[in-house]
């Protein structure tokens, strides 16, 4: 018997698909088949699976002709398994290469129906990897090794990871239990999970982290903020009914409740605008069956959510949003309320004003026919006489208005040139007065550079009558010192 079957649907995952069937390939647990299931894919996904299929006869490839949803793929993945235990792998995900060795050989260790593990989340868009409390299986740390089924958990049990992929099943334990996805919905994972995990005797936990699950990706099923979260109502209420069957229901009543509440409504928080009011009416459809006796709905009181289910089953669709409004006015607690109110009043004003025409156009028609059927001509004819009344009346007072302005603009002319021409005047006047000061010290200060220069020649002119006697005298005394000389 092969020891591990892993199912695979796919779907248009040309993409990431080779990196999944490589990690499964070269499995260190070579005893494994890998049945992948083609939903009509469209995309080269197909045929990279066949080009596998050629050179590893453990890949078994079943293709469905329309588009059928995972939930349809995987039951008929697990109609023709025959491996010993059940595992499934979504096709945009990949493991590590030894994960099914590790998980058959802790599975088969103590015999368990159910064997989970912890996965790290892979972001595609920004490309990191982390992970979280919730896919590490942290609520269930107290059990480490041991062997534990689910009535001893009954106080983690809504914390449990409810993905398919994190675990392997015994297929005799499914075959028994006769468990089944629901088919053409998404989220099948949750009621499966529950219906599983509440059936089986012996769960225990290999504590790694061998599977990779891709977030954030394009075109991905979980991606889809429309109306394909209208299937978190049915698959919630059918595991609703499957925990009603709990042996621990009663004791853990209210928990329950509020934890299918609060999904439901954080569902609601996803959806795009057009789509609230269909989830509404379906949301209180929900929440009206579900039955409450006085103490449970004391119990529920206590919880934070009491106060979403109460006003959703007492109020109008458009009331709970005032109720949303007025609660998280001050608070970014998972919905902007404000800002979706204002997209559902601005539909709603949409829709009133289409009304408004409508019945604004069916009055003017009525209107027109009553006109044309008694008094148009004579209708017109005082519309056209009040026309040319109006017409002259408001002829003069636009004429009266042009002349008062025209008075108006003629004055303020008058003014301004009044004013230029004064301005003209003193600024003539100030550079008059400036040049005559400027010339005068000009005139000044030439005369005084004459009179210096007056000293300087006379001066000048003094010192040379005074040159020119010396001279003369020192002639003289020349010649007298000849005479002499001859004389002598």
């Amino acid at each position: 018997m092969t020891k591990v079957s892993i199912i695979v649907p796919f779907n248009n995952v040309e993409k990431y698909i080779s990196k999944c069937l490589t990690s499964l390939i070269y499995q260190s647990l070579e005893d494994i088949e890998i049945i992948c299931i083609n939903d009509a894919s469209t995309d080269n996904s197909k045929n990279i699976v066949q080009q596998y299929l050629e050179n590893d006869k453990r890949i078994i490839l079943l293709n469905v002709d329309n588009v059928s949803g995972q939930s349809y793929a995987r039951n008929l993945g697990m109609e023709i398994a025959s491996g010993e235990y059940i595992g499934f792998v979504d096709s945009d995900d990949w493991i590590e290469l030894d994960m099914f060795e590790k998980m058959y050989n802790k599975a088969k260790s103590v015999d368990s129906d159910i064997t989970m593990c912890q996965a790290q989340l892979y972001d595609d868009k920004e490309q990191t990897f982390y992970t979280n409390d919730y896919y590490s299986l942290k609520s269930l740390e107290k059990y480490g090794d041991n062997v534990f089924n689910p009535y001893e958990t009954k106080d983690e049990i809504l914390n449990i990871n409810v993905v398919l992929w994190n675990k392997i099943y015994k297929r005799e334990f499914l075959q028994n239990i006769s468990v089944k996805f629901q088919n053409g919905y998404i989220y099948e994972d949750l009621p499966f999970f529950f219906e599983t995990y509440l059936k089986a005797q012996r769960i225990n936990i290999l504590w790694e982290a061998p599977y990779y699950y891709r977030q954030n990706r394009q075109f991905s099923t979980m991606q889809n903020s429309d109306k394909k979260v209208y299937d978190r109502i049915p698959m919630v209420e059918r595991t609703y009914n499957v925990l009603k069957q709990a042996p621990f229901f009663e004791e853990k009543k209210s928990e329950i409740i509020s934890w299918i509440i609060d999904d439901i409504f954080h569902r609601y928080t996803l959806l795009e605008d057009r789509y609230y009011e269909d989830y509404f009416a379906k949301m209180k459809e929900f929440f009206q069956k579900i039955e409450l006796t006085p103490e449970d709905e004391q119990e529920l009181a206590k919880s934070y959510c009491y106060d979403e289910f109460k006003n959703i089953l007492e109020r109008s669709y458009y009331g709970f949003w005032n109720f949303l409004v007025e609660k998280y006015k001050t608070s970014n607690k998972r919905i902007k309320a404000a800002e979706h109110k204002c997209n559902l009043d601005i539909i709603a004003i949409k829709e009133y004003l289409e009304q408004y025409k409508k019945e604004v156009n069916e009055e003017k028609n009525k209107i027109e026919e009553w006109w044309k059927n008694h008094c148009e001509e004579e209708v017109k004819k005082k519309i056209d006489e009040q026309f040319h009344y109006m017409e002259a009346r408001k002829t003069k007072e636009l004429k009266a208005a042009y002349e008062e302005w025209h008075s108006k603009l003629v004055k303020q002319e008058y003014e301004l040139k009044a004013w230029q021409a004064e301005s003209v005047k003193q600024v003539t006047e100030k550079l008059k007065a400036d040049y005559e000061w400027k010339l005068e010290e000009q005139k000044q200060q030439y005369q005084s550079a004459l009179i210096k220069q007056k000293e300087y020649y006379e001066n000048n002119y003094l010192l040379v009558k005074i040159i020119l006697k010396f001279y003369k005298k020192v002639e003289q005394l020349k010649n007298k010192i000849k005479r002499i000389i001859k004389k002598n």
